[in-house]
């Protein structure tokens, strides 16, 4: 093997050491030209805390169970080294993707383990603070605090140069979008309101055409087909103006999955963009009427969409 810890997902490999004292350090996504050697090294399964399988939909490179590799001669036997590289590999996977949503979610529900090790992990997502604080703080429905998300927050305000005794963070983000090209994840809102179906039950049928033959060959055709599927549908994010409840309105339009089975392909309402979120988008960038997106996710009740700006 010629590292001595990688972790491997869907497309790309993350290199770490360990010194002789103990001290775990990030190197960096592996950019050498050729494959790392990883024969003879010691196999571990990453966390379930992340599992692609809680999705009906998930982009592909995140659709994957990181997988750590260790070399023969490095201990990681310590808890908190051992506790950090089985759950790290998601939450780096997520950040390399540009889901700041699934960044944030992540990093929060194993937020004990990721701060043992903060300095690390700090690092880590410091590239795409600015888009995860974001996507925590407006873009979902739990308001989240920033002050309570300290690791991340300090980030930002560095980036932004965010000074809270001459702007608000709200005006931080607008002169912030306003300059720079940004990519989020964004979940939707009002969904209940609407009657697009993730799942209609034509898609589920695929699975009686399965025999014992080539049970194998054909679950994994139907795994493609559904993903490929799920990847074609458009998605539209569009400024809603006229809408009397908000001018700062947006919409999302998500291909209807059953209608284009059926070979009749059209847009159907999904949701919203939550409205402390669209109002910084739309006052930053105010010309600005359709986003381009995609679907970004799609599990249990949450539908994410990818947005740039």
């Amino acid at each position: 093997m010629n590292a001595q810890i990688l972790i491997k997902t869907a497309n790309d490999w993350f290199e770490f050491t360990k010194s002789k004292t103990g001290q775990l350090d990030y190197v960096g996504k592996w950019e050498q030209n050729n494959k790392p050697d990883v024969d003879g090294a010691k196999k571990l399964a990453s966390s379930t805390y992340y599992t692609p399988s809680f999705f009906t939909f998930i982009d592909s490179a995140l659709n994957c169970n990181p997988v750590v590799y260790v070399a023969p001669d490095a201990d990681v036997s310590d808890k908190d080294v051992f506790d950090y590289l089985i759950h790290i590999g998601a939450l780096l996977a997520a950040v390399e993707a540009k889901n700041s949503l699934l960044a944030g979610e992540l990093y929060l529900r194993r937020r004990t383990v990721f701060e043992k090790f903060a300095q690390l992990t700090q690092y880590i997502l410091e590239p795409y603070c600015v888009e995860i604080l974001f996507s925590l703080c407006y873009g979902c429905m739990a308001n989240i605090d920033p002050d309570t998300v300290p690791l991340l927050f300090e980030s930002v305000k560095e980036k932004l140069d965010f000074d809270s005794s001459r702007e608000t963070l709200d005006q931080a983000y607008m002169r912030w979008f306003k300059k720079n090209n940004v990519t989020l994840t964004l979940p939707l809102v009002g969904t209940c309101f609407y009657n697009w179906d993730a799942e209609p039950y034509v898609l589920d049928k695929l699975c009686d055409n399965l025999n014992c033959d080539d049970l194998l060959g054909m679950a994994e055709k139907i795994r493609n087909a559904k993903h490929n599927f799920y990847e074609s549908l458009e998605t539209v994010v569009q400024a809603e103006p006229y809408n009397s409840h908000d001018k700062n309105s947006i919409l999302v339009c998500i291909e209807s999955p059953e209608a284009k089975i059926a070979g009749n392909p059209g847009l159907e309402k999904a949701g919203h963009i939550r409205a402390l979120a669209a109002k910084i988008i739309r006052e930053s960038k105010p010309k600005m009427m359709a986003y381009p997106s995609k679907l970004a996710y799609v599990g249990g009740e949450e539908i994410v969409v990818s947005v740039k700006l």
